[in-house]
C-alpha cells in the first residue's frame, strides 16, 4: 500500500504509515505526488515548536499529477481542462468564503482557515499531507495546471515558499530598497521576486555563506554574511548599501524573534517590516515602540496568500530565468525521510526535497 510520513513525537522519529487508496469525493482530486519540499514550518513542527498532536502527517509544499478526478471536477481554477496525468499545484489551505475577512476580500486572513495538514490521516482519505506518495484535495482547494515547460524542481516550492513571498512583497515598487533577513527557501525566492518587481537594491543577510552564494544568483544586489560580526556591524553594512537611508521594506524569514528589532532598525522612515518567518508560538522579543512612532514605521504580519497567487507564480516561473533548480538539490527518497529532515534541520540546503 502507498505510504505517508508521520511524525511520531517532537524530534522524531518519522515513520512511514501505509493506507489504502480511496475514490476521491465529488469535486476533489487524488494526486500522485512527484516532489515535495521541507519547509521551515515543517521543521518547526518537527522540533515541537508548534502545538500539534503527534502522530502528525507532515508536509504541505508539493507538486503532483492527477491520479483520479472526483465527479464534477473537469477544469482547474482558470478554466483549463484537467485530465489524469496532468501536473497541478494547489494551496495547502482553504478558506470559508463567508467570515468577516473573506467577505471583505481578505481570504488570506480567513477567520475559519483550515490548513490541509490539519485533517486527520486516521480517517479517509488518509493522504492529507505532502510527505507521502499521494495527496487528496478538498472541495475548497483550487487546482492550477502546471505548464509542460516547468520542471518539478521549480514548481514544488510554489505553493508555499514562492507564493508566500509573492504575496508578502506585492506592494514593492520600482526603485524600492528591500532587505531580506534569511537566505533559506523563502528568502532566496524573495530576492528573485523583489528584483523582478523593480527593487533597486535587494540586500540579503544570512550566517551561512553557501546560502548567500545562491541568493546572489537570484537577484540579490548585496549579500551580508552576519556570522562573526555584531548586530551593529550588520546595520552599518545595510546603511552602506542603502545610501545611508535604510530600507523601504524588510522581510523577516529567519524564524527567530530576536532579529525583528534589528529589522525595524534597518528601515528608513516610513518603511515596513514584513513578518513572515516566526510561526512558532510562545516566543517573544523586546522592542522600543518609539522606534516605530518616531520613524513612522510599520510591522505587517503576513500569513498565507490569495489562492490566485499560484497562477501568478506559474507565470513568474515561466517568464524569469533564475536557476530555480538550485533551490531543490538532489532530493531524498521518501524512505530516507529522517535523513532528509536531519539535513534540512542542519541548514545544509536552502530547501530540503523529497520524492516518492
Amino acid at each position: 500500500m502507498p505510504k505517508l510520513a508521520v511524525l511520531t513525537a517532537p524530534g522524531g522519529p518519522i515513520e512511514l504509515a501505509e493506507f489504502p487508496l480511496t475514490a476521491p469525493a465529488p469535486g476533489t482530486a487524488a494526486l500522485k505526488l512527484r516532489m515535495a519540499g521541507i519547509c521551515g514550518s515543517d521543521l518547526h513542527i518537527f522540533r515541537g515548536e508548534l502545538p500539534l498532536p503527534c502522530p502528525f502527517a507532515l508536509g504541505h509544499e508539493m507538486v503532483g499529477e492527477i491520479a483520479e478526478l472526483g465527479e464534477g471536477l473537469t477544469t482547474d481554477a482558470t478554466g483549463k481542462p484537467l485530465a489524469v496525468g496532468d501536473r497541478v499545484v494547489t494551496p495547502y489551505f482553504w478558506t470559508c468564503g463567508r467570515c468577516h475577512a473573506c467577505a471583505r476580500g481578505r481570504p488570506h486572513a480567513c477567520q475559519n482557515l483550515m490548513a490541509g495538514e490539519y485533517r486527520t490521516h486516521d480517517q479517509e482519505p488518509h493522504f492529507v499531507a505532502a510527505h507521502g506518495e499521494y495527496y487528496y484535495t478538498s472541495r475548497r482547494q483550487p487546482l492550477y495546471k502546471v505548464p509542460e515547460d516547468l520542471a518539478d524542481e521549480a514548481v514544488a516550492p510554489l505553493n508555499c515558499a514562492l507564493a508566500q513571498v509573492l504575496f508578502a512583497l506585492r506592494d514593492v515598487r520600482l526603485g524600492d530598497t528591500v532587505v531580506i533577513q534569511g537566505a533559506g527557501g523563502l528568502g532566496i525566492n524573495a530576492a528573485a521576486v523583489a528584483r523582478t518587481a523593480g527593487a533597486a537594491a535587494v540586500i540579503v543577510i544570512d550566517k551561512i555563506p553557501e546560502r548567500l552564494d545562491v541568493a546572489a544568483d537570484f537577484g540579490a544586489t548585496s549579500c551580508i554574511d552576519a556570522s562573526g560580526i555584531s548586530t551593529f556591524e550588520v546595520a552599518e553594512r545595510v546603511r552602506a548599501h542603502t545610501d545611508a537611508t535604510g530600507a523601504d521594506w524588510v522581510l523577516e524569514v529567519v524564524g527567530v524573534p530576536g532579529v525583528i528589532p534589528d529589522g525595524v532598525g534597518f528601515l528608513n522612515n516610513g518603511g515596513t517590516l514584513l513578518e513572515v518567518g516566526n510561526v512558532g508560538m510562545g516566543r517573544t522579543f523586546e522592542l522600543d515602540p518609539s522606534s516605530l512612532v518616531y520613524g513612522n514605521k510599520a510591522v505587517r504580519g503576513v500569513m498565507l496568500y490569495d489562492p490566485v497567487t499560484l497562477a501568478i507564480g506559474l507565470s513568474f516561473l515561466q517568464h524569469t530565468d533564475f536557476p530555480f533548480g538550485r533551490l531543490m538539490p538532489k532530493p531524498y527518497h521518501l524512505a530516507d525521510v529522517n535523513d532528509a529532515f536531519a539535513s534540512a534541520d542542519a541548514g545544509l540546503v536552502p530547501r530540503g526535497a523529497l520524492v516518492p
